[in-house]
């Protein structure tokens, strides 16, 4: 590979260290790397050799010291302690063990200052559903260890650091959605975002509310163009704003890139080194970075802030110049229409890498992106430094930042408008992308750069775009048999049976019948689209309680349904009359079944074996319960919250999974169910309760009956072959 004799230490460097970390992280034993230094020499430079010899086993070396890194709260997990330490709202450090940190929940349960609690110490959840989201692992990254649910606040010291007062400043007379979008912009509190989160990440503005380079160069630009007057001395000055920005705000994978890049250039001119080239600044701070957190490489944090800095590096340049055409290009900076041009450009080219990713990690892609963040980038550039300024007003004086707020509150709601009125506008959605599917992409993204870079003829480009088109679309998907997921939606029932053809049944959708998670939409949709669920031609929704039917309502909202399986309509009921509503306005058919009723689906069918004719008085004992037989055998038996005594009214056949009754209750799946169906797994769904779910004695029964029992408490989300 020959590789151009002004390419700086930095990008071979930060190279060799992130291939050093992979190679750690995915087992690769250390003697290997020897070998392929020594196979690797020839096919490179001397420069680029030095670096790599030097590097690779450096990255190697420094993640392996990053996972060998001792617990100091291990040993005490599922116990109830006292911790006592200087708390932000959300993170405690701790006094004992110093330098261990713990999240808090619920959030905001301590406030800032120095606090004393006594609650459960857990080990954070990992990613528990297909889509679902690691915590453990993002908190580890950044050296938190466990989770504390706070019982009780024994002592607080109250303080309010340097963040709490900016934050009054910044929020100083303006409506709540203005406010909770300023914090979020200016100083990286996103606590209050609420529905504002779902909006900007539909409409591709999520950027915005992350602090990330675009904040960080807005901040510089009208730092320095308010410094102009020192000459060279406002770098220094500069240079320590970047500083304390970063412990401001805390550093944060895509803060301390851009933070890096501009102290790097900020350094570079206040020595009269002259402007450093942008592929060595961005090496340098992921260099430094891995360095530091090894770890980060995974985030994905990280990966989109590089990814969009390369984006941009790669194809703006070239997309501007021949897309523009020379008279638009040579208009000057302040035209309309070379601005919203150049705007466009540079949003493409920022996504053009990470497409792929936040395809498969928020479930959609806004087709619109590029055009509403030519509005939305430029109200950004305006709040963002207005907001950092009312931040330092309330300091010196609160009503003078509400005097600049009332610019700032008409400016926000601009902005908000613009997010919620493009949320969801010609979005593509979309499921995990396989790594055929990243290797198809790189090809087509390839044949888009040499295009742009004038080195293929635009129609050989076309070519390769539509090989990699055809080729993903042609290719054989992994051939999966048929399967049934039990999906772990803490202390409620969600379970989604897949049959060839794509032909997919959702049973329940999970609840939280004392808070306001929304788990179809948090756990339920994102994991419906990890598994490349684009329909669902049923939903059953067993009963009318919250744990089981109140996620249903957005995944009708979120995903095309054919048809609504309910049993005895329980009308007066508020989360059945939201799932009633959410069907209507999606043009649902709901369709009523009682026992002894066949719903046939392929070569699937449901036996219906409850609710009666004649209701049972109770909401729990009318639940919908059915067998699923598949290729004319019994697989399934599925209860919802029945009672031993409807089971005593009912005949089963032997099946294979039997998901208990009731999450595990004692008074559900008795001896007399399990002696007739002699499954071989019990599945309980359950999650943290105050009810002894699963009980003592059924998990006796289960025992004593010869079938092992799964729990989606412990294992997270249950995936059963047919």
């Amino acid at each position: 590979m020959k590789v151009p004799a002004f390419v700086p230490w930095s990008l071979p460097a930060a190279v060799g260290l992130a291939t050093g970390v992979l190679l750690r992280a995915v087992g690769v034993p250390w003697w290997v790397l020897g070998l392929m230094g020594v196979g690797g020499w020839r096919w490179i430079t001397v420069p680029w050799a030095v670096w790599l010899v030097v590097t690779v086993p450096l990255g190697y070396g420094r993640y392996a010291l990053w996972e060998s890194r001792p617990d100091p709260l291990d040993g005490r997990y599922g116990e109830t302690v006292t911790l006592s330490g200087w708390s932000d709202g959300r993170i405690l450090r701790l006094e004992e063990p110093r330098g261990a940190r713990v999240v808090l929940s619920p959030r905001g349960v301590a406030p800032a200052g120095l606090v004393t609690v006594r609650g459960e110490l857990a080990v954070p959840a990992g990613k528990r559903n297909p889509g679902g989201f690691d915590y453990r692992g993002y908190l580890r990254r950044r050296g938190v260890g466990g989770q504390l649910y706070v019982d009780e606040v024994l002592e607080a010291d109250v303080r309010s650091g340097l963040k709490a007062r900016l934050r009054l400043g910044v929020t100083r007379g303006l409506p709540p959605p203005q406010a909770a979008l300023m914090e979020a912009m200016t100083l990286g509190v996103r606590d209050e975002l609420g529905e504002l989160r779902d909006a900007f990440a539909a409409s591709g503005l999520a950027h915005l509310l992350a602090l990330s380079g675009l904040h960080v160069g807005i901040l510089m630009a009208a730092l320095g163009w308010a410094l102009r007057p020192l000459g060279l001395g406002r770098y220094p000055l500069m240079l320590v704003f970047v500083v304390g920005f970063i412990i401001l705000v805390g550093p944060s994978p895509s803060v301390l890139r851009a933070g890096m890049m501009v102290a790097v250039v900020l350094l570079s001119l206040w020595l009269g080194a002259g402007r450093i080239e942008p592929w060595p600044a961005l090496a340098l701070a992921a260099f430094l970075t891995l360095l530091w957190q090894p770890a980060w490489i995974f985030d994905l944090s990280f990966q989109l802030s590089y990814l969009a800095v390369a984006g941009l590096l790669l194809f703006t340049g070239p997309l501007t110049s021949r897309l523009l055409g020379p008279k638009l290009y040579a208009l000057p900076w302040w035209s309309w229409r070379k601005a919203v041009a150049a705007s466009a450009v540079a949003s493409v080219s920022a996504q053009a890498l990470s497409l792929p990713l936040v395809a498969s990690t928020f479930g959609s892609v806004p087709l619109v992106s590029p055009l509403v963040n030519v509005l939305a980038v430029p109200l950004a550039g305006l709040l963002v430094p207005l907001g950092f300024v009312a931040g330092l007003l309330g300091l010196l004086w609160s009503p003078l930042a509400g005097v600049l707020n009332a610019v700032t509150s008409v400016l926000a709601g601009w902005l908000i408008a613009l997010a919620t009125s493009t949320a969801g506008l010609l979005s593509l959605p979309w499921g995990e992308v396989s790594r055929l599917g990243y290797a198809y992409y790189a090809v087509a993204l390839l044949g888009l750069f040499l295009t742009v870079r004038g080195l293929l003829k635009p129609w050989r480009g076309l070519l390769i775009l539509c090989v990699a088109i055809v080729a993903s679309t042609v290719s054989v998907p992994e051939k999966r048999p048929p399967e049934i997921v039990f999906l772990d939606v803490g202390q409620g029932d969600s379970t989604l049976i897949r049959l060839p053809g794509r032909r997919e049944i959702l049973i329940d959708g999970g609840g939280t019948p004392f808070g306001d998670f929304d788990v179809g939409a948090r756990t339920v949709l994102p994991a419906l689209r990890a598994l490349g669920v684009d329909e669902l031609e049923l939903v059953i929704a067993t009963h009318a309680d919250a744990d089981h039917i109140e996620g249903l309502a957005s995944v009708l909202e979120g995903v095309p349904v054919r048809e609504l399986i309910i049993g005895v309509p329980e009308g007066g009921r508020p989360v059945f009359d939201s799932l009633m509503r959410a069907a209507e306005a999606q043009r649902v058919p709901v369709r009523e079944v009682l026992r002894g009723e066949i719903v046939v689906l392929g070569d699937a069918r449901l036996d219906i074996l409850n609710p009666p004719r004649k209701p049972y008085a109770t909401s729990n004992d009318n639940s919908v319960a059915f067998v699923l037989y598949y290729r004319q055998q019994a697989r399934a038996l599925l209860m919802g919250d029945l009672s031993d005594r409807v089971e005593a009214d009912l005949v089963f056949p032997q099946v294979d999974i039997v998901l208990a009754g009731h999450h595990g209750s004692n008074a559900s799946t008795s001896q007399r169910l399990l002696e007739a169906t002699q499954p071989e797994i019990v599945v309980i769904s359950s999650g943290e309760n105050r009810y002894g779910h699963p009980h003592p004695e059924l998990l006796s029964r289960i025992e004593a009956s010869g079938a092992r029992t799964l729990f989606t408490r412990q294992a997270g989300a249950v995936r059963l072959p047919l």
